[in-house]
């Protein structure tokens, strides 16, 4: 698998308000294979905190999902198969999830 590690720009951004001091940001590439991150981010003491990413960094179809504790990223859990597919599982997870994501996060910082 070659790896993707900022060959592809992530060109096309959105950003989804859950709650006035919650987001989900959306960033992809429009050329293929599809580069994508999904960050649900908290704002705390003035500042943006990443609690949550969701990549595809590495090859086209290796998924991961990374938890923060304070700003460290943490290793990821890794799944495998379509970009659609798991960008959806990813943006339907958080608008579910992240609530309780983000109340976690709070207790390890």
């Amino acid at each position: 698998m070659a790896l993707l590690c900022g060959l592809v720009p992530k060109d096309r951004t959105r950003e989804r308000f859950v709650a006035p001091d919650v987001s989900i940001v959306i960033e992809r590439s429009s050329e293929h294979p599809v580069q994508y991150a999904i960050i649900l981010r908290v704002l705390r003491d003035g500042r943006w905190h990443a609690v949550r990413t969701f990549d595809n960094a590495h090859a086209p179809e290796e998924h991961h999902e990374h938890p923060y504790v304070g700003s460290e990223k943490q290793p990821p859990t890794m799944t495998h198969g379509p970009i659609n597919e798991a960008m959806r599982a990813a943006e339907v997870k958080l608008m579910d999830r992240w609530g309780d994501i983000v109340y976690e996060w709070e207790r390890t910082r």
